[in-house]
């Protein structure tokens, strides 16, 4: 009869010491590439949305009764007469990005004052962030946890630009430098946006980015990792690096 040989207890424990220790290694590893892999797709949504923020603000729609024009005319052959004939004018509605910690969203209104926004504006795309990922700064402000807030909205003009709530335009901002790397420097920034992807639910251990897009469309991407729970544009400048996506 064979004899079956098993493993000895020493051969048990010395297996499960290997596995602890490649699982204390790797398991750091994984937290950081998944935290990483976050913050990207959630900058990469941002790039696209604000790209389609800026094209839905160019948009005019048909206007009602209260938007156009009574042009006289004779009703039997269209020439000009005493009746009348109402000629509908386009519209455009106002747009703007509305931005919260944990999600954002594109809104329009039929109002074309930028100081008001709240919850009669139409919805056309909401974003919820990744877990873990929150939108610590959007043009240096900083963005409410309610859910309900509408005060951190950027405003778009007809040709692309963002109005603050006061009416003066973004676009005077000159920083965009990441590291000792110069040739991605936009010299007018409109949106400029700071991401923390926290590597695990608890502790500061944070990969944080920094988007930039300047009036042309230009983007950049700046990303450095701090253990802290804020972030100065001094960190990205000294300690960032650009990300070519």
């Amino acid at each position: 009869m064979r004899k079956t040989n098993g493993f000895s207890l020493i051969e048990l424990m010395i297996a499960m010491g290997i596995l602890t220790v490649i699982a204390t290694v790797a398991v750091p590893k994984v937290q950081v590439w998944n935290a990483r892999n976050r913050g990207l797709q959630t900058v990469m949504e941002l790039i696209s949305d604000f790209s389609k923020a800026r094209s839905v603000a160019g948009y005019t729609v048909v206007g009602s009764s209260n938007n156009s024009i009574n042009i006289p005319v004779n009703i039997s052959d269209d020439s000009e007469g005493a009746a009348t004939m109402p000629v509908y004018m386009g519209v455009r509605r106002q747009t703007a990005m509305v931005f919260r910690k944990s999600e954002y969203a594109i809104y329009q209104k039929q109002s074309m004052d930028t100081s008001t926004w709240d919850a009669t504006a139409v919805q056309l795309k909401k974003n919820m962030l990744l877990d873990t990922v929150t939108i610590e700064s959007v043009n240096g402000g900083t963005p409410s946890s309610n859910v309900a807030s509408f005060a951190t909205a950027l405003n778009f003009t007809s040709t692309g630009m963002l109005k603050k709530s006061t009416g003066e335009f973004y676009g005077n901002q000159s920083t965009g430098l990441c590291g000792d790397v110069s040739e991605r420097y936009l010299p007018k920034i409109v949106f400029s946006v700071v991401i923390r992807s926290r590597v695990s639910s608890s502790g500061n251990d944070s990969i944080w980015y920094r988007l930039d897009i300047d009036q042309r469309g230009e983007y950049s991407v700046c990303t450095v990792f701090k253990e802290a729970s804020s972030i100065s544009n001094t960190d990205f400048a000294n300690n960032g690096v650009m990300l070519d996506i």
